[in-house]
């Protein structure tokens, strides 16, 4: 059974995710990683709303929410899930402004085991103990609801209910009308029964002496039928005439042939034969057998799988050339493979730094051309006028206007004039450095753009990258594979060419022997026709000759003694049939009474059953009831719960648990405690008892166990940030658990966290640790117009050389 895998997720202007992001999901483990504010939720939420059609998170804190779904800059968008495994398809939803529309998704009770025991939302966290702490003690309260889903007690009370009338015998009469009618009609029926019953008896007395002296008959006469009333019309014509002549004469022609055989079986003797080559055949045969049977199907698999993962290699058909011919092959199309993905990574990277460079140049260009526009154009030439100027100026009196110059400042005009003719100066040789920085700007930004380009067209899309990872982590695996078949591959051709050498020498052998075979076969088909054991005909054929002549003298003896048995038993069979004829008269009284009697017990014996049973399922209901809570809770859920709590906070000495009745209750109404590691309730909450730490701890300890408690009809555990006030030693117990969870419960984890330091240590401890594990990065990031960019990268599993030689 192929269990159900997500395998890629696209979205597009969902959330605070613009544009369009691709991320591949087929892996063991998923981590997610990003800023606060880039789309790490989005992502998750995405999933939801693809498989569920609908946010539940968002739905509890605003029942408007699909209209705020689409990203305020587009005017549609949509998310595309894909899965494979049994049950695998696309999953899709379409936004626009007004909201959501699902296109497909799963079905309500899927929809609904993925919302509560598969998807753990950062804003729930926080309160799903408080939504089970605020329960009370209301029999319909959220969490009673909960625990007569998951037990069934419902169920129970529809049964108690429904089998109460069958306490008292008065209501089951009632209920079967007819009970005491039957009772009545059963008691005159036995009374007829006996007396038929009775005259029946003497005549069968009078058959089973007769039928005695019919079978001392046929077993002299050797009729292989049993002598009893039923077979009287198969042996009648057995004895109308007697067929001893015939027989006679068979024997005379039996004897005749058997004196040829015994003439031809002396030649054959003679003959002799030659050595026995079936034994070297045989061995090896077997050898090659034994290893087709271990290996065969493996071998088949990897002769297809590398047809299939190297289909333009021209390969040697010999499976001794092949495996080394596959494998030089396959690393070249993996180190292919490798050079594609790693050149594509390193240029997205550069796409991203290059369009960042290019928005610096232009703004470094409209900042240059903006100082150049306040800046006079012709300020050298105004500055050398003003210097020739100076020459003429006499007093403070201006040479170009004759204004007195004391009436605006009590400087000198000289000084006024050679100060404004340093001013331009300085403008000018500014306007010539400024154009200087404006063509190297533009130069660069040229660079910039045609590097863009470059990188633009050869870009690999989220994909397509996707796919060249999964291809190299494929040949990967079958280069590994390759290596461990070799010496059983070479083993099965050197075994397969000793079976046909062996199997040629032993067809030389059977042609000498074929003359021998032809006459024990005529022996031992003159045998089957006198029904005679020829078992031993290939080690005694001769023994077999004159066993075969001894009993053709016994069977003439024989013959004499059948007549006077064929006529005592023709004198039987007329008694026989005589006695017969007048006891069916009595036998169809006694069968119409006996169907009168069964049919009164019959019912009754329905009607009791009904009751019976009815008690006893009713008595069983209150046993059924408290075995399951037990079960569930203190022996499943609880020890359960508790396990995984401890084992993230072993520190804590209070450990939440539910608390359940001890008595049989109609109405089971369980609350949420905490238990003190010595034992005794602690008298209060989590809420109460524990830490903020410990009560995220509690609370994602409850989801885990929730999730553990049910079958799983998806195999995935989603978790958005769940370290939230956990220390490092936490973290380190969350770690093992999400490995636990991973490689021991096959389940698929896809977790989101934000700090970067925790991402790199789950990428570490989640790393693939044999040969089908397999691990998925995605790096969430904003593009230079804030679209959403995310990197993925695949981890596959690798030995570890030095290690395994040392």
């Amino acid at each position: 059974m192929n269990r159900p895998t997500l395998a890629s997720l696209d979205v597009t202007n969902f959330r605070s995710i613009r544009g369009h992001v691709h991320a591949p999901l087929d892996a063991r483990v998923v981590l997610v990683h990003g800023e606060n504010g880039a789309g790490k939720t989005s992502l998750l939420s995405a999933i939801e709303l693809a498989l569920t059609g609908g946010v539940q998170s968002l739905r509890r804190a605003d029942p408007a929410y699909a209209r705020q779904l689409l990203h305020r800059s587009a005017d549609q968008g949509g998310v595309a899930l894909a899965t494979t495994g049994d049950g695998g398809g696309r999953y899709e939803a379409a936004l626009t402004p007004t909201g959501a529309k699902s296109i497909n998704k799963l079905d309500a009770a899927d929809a609904s085991f993925f919302t509560e025991r598969s998807y753990l939302p950062q804003s729930l966290l926080s309160q799903l103990l408080q939504i089970y702490q605020d329960a009370g003690q209301e029999a319909n309260s959220p969490l009673a609801r909960f625990v007569g889903d998951l037990l069934g007690l419902n169920l129970l009370d529809a049964i108690e209910e429904g089998l109460k009338p069958l306490a008292d015998k008065r209501n089951v009469r009632k209920i079967a009308g007819e009970w005491a009618t039957a009772e009545l009609r059963q008691s005159q029926a036995e009374r007829s029964l006996r007396a038929d019953a009775e005259a029946r008896a003497l005549l069968q007395e009078q058959i089973d002496l007769k039928l005695a002296d019919l079978r001392g008959a046929l077993a002299i006469l050797g009729v292989d039928l049993p002598a009893d009333e039923a077979s009287l019309d198969a042996i009648e014509p057995t004895l109308a005439e007697p067929s001893d002549a015939a027989d006679l004469e068979r024997l005379a022609d039996s004897r005749r042939q058997l004196a040829s055989m015994r003439r031809q079986v002396a030649e054959e003797n003679a003959a002799g034969t030659g050595p026995d080559a079936s034994a070297g055949a045989g061995a090896a045969a077997e050898a090659f057998s034994r290893w087709v049977a271990a290996n065969g199907e493996r071998e088949a698999t990897l002769l297809r799988d590398v047809a299939i993962a190297l289909p333009e290699a021209n390969l040697p058909s010999e499976t001794g050339r092949f495996v080394d011919a596959a494998r030089t092959a396959a690393r070249a199309r993996r180190a292919q493979a490798q050079a594609q993905a790693t050149q594509a990574r390193a240029d997205a990277r550069r796409l991203l730094e290059a369009e960042g460079e290019l928005e610096t140049e232009r703004g470094r260009l409209a900042a240059i051309d903006n100082e150049v526009a306040r800046l006079p154009g012709k300020a050298g030439g105004l500055a050398s006028a003003l210097a020739e100027l100076t020459s003429f100026i006499e007093g403070e009196t201006c040479p170009v206007c004759d204004r007195d110059y004391r009436e605006v400042s009590d400087a000198p005009l000289v000084e006024h004039v050679h100060a404004k003719v340093r001013t331009l100066s300085a403008s000018a040789e500014r306007l010539l450095a400024l154009g200087r920085a404006r063509g190297e700007a533009a130069s660069a930004g040229e660079r910039r753009v045609r590097e863009i380009e470059e990188l633009r067209a050869r870009r690999v899309e989220a994909p397509a990258l996707a796919a060249v990872d999964r291809l190299g982590a494929e040949l990967d695996a079958l280069i590994a594979r390759l290596d461990e078949m070799e010496p059983t591959v070479l083993e099965g051709a050197r075994l397969r060419a000793a079976d046909v050498a062996a199997r040629r020498a032993a067809a030389e052998r059977g042609l000498r022997d074929s003359s021998l075979a032809a006459a024990r076969d005529m022996v031992a088909s003159f045998a089957a026709s006198l029904d005679l054991d020829s078992t031993d005909v290939e080690l005694d054929l001769t023994g077999v000759v004159d066993r075969i002549g001894a009993a053709l003298a016994e069977r003439e003896a024989r013959l004499k003694a059948r007549l006077a048995a064929r006529n005592a038993a023709r004198e039987a069979v007329a008694a026989i049939r005589a006695a017969t004829t007048r006891r069916a008269v009595f036998e169809q009284v006694i069968e119409t009474g006996k169907a009168e009697v069964g049919r009164a017990a019959d019912a009754l014996r329905r009607a009791q059953r009904v009751r019976d049973r009815g008690i006893a399922v009713r008595g069983a209901v209150e046993r059924v009831r408290s075995g399951i809570i037990r079960r569930e809770f203190n022996d499943r859920l609880n020890r359960l719960w508790r396990d995984l709590f401890v084992r993230l906070a072993p520190g804590e000495p209070f450990v939440p648990a539910f608390s359940i009745p001890t008595a049989s209750t109609h109405r089971l109404q369980p609350k949420l405690v905490t238990v003190h590691r010595d034992g005794g309730l602690a008298g209060g909450t989590p809420g109460a008892m524990l830490s903020a730490g410990n009560l995220n701890t509690a609370a994602l300890t409850l989801f885990v166990a929730l999730h553990l408690s049910v079958r799983d009809r998806l195999p995935w555990l989603i978790l958005d940030d769940p370290i939230q006030s956990m220390d490092d030693i936490h973290v380190a117990h969350f770690a093992a658990l999400l490995r636990t969870l991973s490689k021991e419960h096959g389940r698929q984890v896809l977790i989101a966290v934000h700090d970067r330091q925790l991402f790199d240590y789950l990428r570490l401890e989640l790393s693939p640790a044999f040969p089908d594990d397999s691990l998925l990065t995605l790096e969430l990031t904003r593009g230079p117009r804030r679209d959403t960019r995310c990197l993925s990268e695949r981890f596959g599993y690798k030995e570890e050389a030095l290690l395994a030689a040392a």
